[in-house]
C-alpha cells in the first residue's frame, strides 16, 4: 500500500513539475541557441561582404533574428505538444490586441511622465539630433518578442497548465521580476517593482487573451518610449531623441534605472494587472491546478 501511494506520489510530482520543467528548459534553449549562431552567421556574411550600412545591418539582423525566435517557437510546440502555436499566430484580431497593448503602453507611460513633470521631479530640456531612433526600435522590438515569448509563452504558459493559474502568476511573475538583477544598476527595490507592475501586469494580459500580442504591444512601445525616446541605451551605443533632466526623489523618478522603478509606474501598474485579473476571473479564463481538475 505504502509503495502504491509512494509510486503516485512519484508519478504526480514527475507529471506536474518535473516534466514541465524540462519542457521550460528545452524551449529556452531551442529558441536561444539557434537565434545566437544564425545571428553570428549573418554578421559573418555581413562582414564579408563589406556591408558598411549600419541601419541595414540592424533590419537584417532583427528580421533573422526575429523570425528564428517565431519559427523555433512554433517547432517547439509542434515537437513537444503536437499542436499548432496559436498564441503566437498572427490574426486581424492579434494585430487588434497588439494596437490595444500598444496604446495602453503609451498612454500609461505618457500618464506617469506627466506626473512626474506636473510635480517638479521631470523635465525635457533640449533633443538630440544624432539619436539612433530606428536601430533603438529594432533593438526593443525584438527584445521585447523574445523576452514574451520566453516569460509569457513559455515559462507562464507551461507553469498555469500545471500549477494553475494563481501559482504561475506568483512564480512567473517573480522570475520575470528578479531576472533584472542580472542587469546593471538594479536593485532590490527596482527588481520588487518590474515583479509588480509588470510580472503581474503580463500575466494577466496573458490570461485574458490567451496570446503574447496583447503583452508585447505594451511592452515594446513602453522600452522604446522609455529607452528609445527618453533615456537612451548607452550599453548598446544607442542615443534618445530627448534630453530629459530629472530631480528629487529617485523613488519618484525611478533613477538610474528609469520610470519602470518609479512608485507611481508599480501603484498603476500593479493596480492595472489586478483590474485585468479580476476581469479573467470573471470571463472564467482561470485554469485550476493539475490535482484540482
Amino acid at each position: 500500500m505504502n509503495a502504491t501511494n509512494q509510486d503516485k506520489k512519484f508519478s504526480f510530482i514527475w507529471k506536474t513539475l518535473i516534466i514541465p520543467l524540462l519542457q521550460i528548459i528545452l524551449g529556452i534553449i531551442l529558441i536561444n541557441v539557434p537565434t545566437f549562431i544564425l545571428r553570428s552567421t549573418v554578421q559573418c556574411i555581413l562582414s564579408a561582404l563589406s556591408v558598411n550600412n549600419v541601419q541595414a545591418i540592424a533590419f537584417i539582423i532583427f528580421c533573422v533574428r526575429t523570425l528564428s525566435v517565431y519559427f523555433f517557437y512554433i517547432l517547439f510546440v509542434k515537437i513537444f505538444e503536437k499542436r499548432n502555436a496559436e498564441e503566437v499566430l498572427i490574426t486581424s484580431a492579434s494585430i487588434k490586441e497588439f494596437s490595444s497593448g500598444s496604446l495602453l503602453g503609451i498612454s500609461m507611460i505618457t500618464i506617469i511622465m506627466a506626473l512626474m513633470w506636473i510635480t517638479g521631479h521631470f523635465t525635457i530640456t533640449g533633443i538630440n539630433t544624432s539619436a539612433t531612433l530606428f536601430q533603438s526600435f529594432l533593438y526593443h522590438s525584438f527584445f521585447a518578442f523574445l523576452q514574451d515569448i520566453i516569460y509569457f509563452a513559455i515559462i507562464f504558459r507551461i507553469l498555469e497548465k500545471n500549477l494553475g493559474s494563481w501559482i504561475a502568476v506568483i512564480i512567473s511573475a517573480m522570475i520575470f521580476g528578479f531576472k533584472h538583477l542580472l542587469f546593471p544598476g538594479y536593485t532590490l527595490w527596482s527588481v520588487i517593482a518590474q515583479t509588480l507592475e509588470a510580472g503581474i501586469l503580463f500575466s494577466a494580459m496573458f490570461i485574458l487573451t490567451r496570446k503574447i500580442w496583447y503583452i508585447l504591444g505594451f511592452h515594446l512601445l513602453w522600452n522604446y518610449i522609455q529607452f528609445g525616446l527618453i533615456l537612451g541605451f548607452k550599453s548598446e551605443g544607442l542615443t534618445a531623441f530627448f534630453i530629459p533632466e530629472f530631480s528629487g526623489s529617485g523613488l519618484i523618478t525611478g533613477m538610474p534605472v528609469g520610470f519602470e522603478a518609479s512608485v507611481l509606474t508599480v501603484i498603476i501598474g500593479t493596480l492595472l494587472g489586478i483590474y485585468i485579473l479580476s476581469k479573467s476571473r470573471k470571463n472564467g479564463n482561470f485554469i485550476l491546478p493539475a490535482w484540482k481538475r
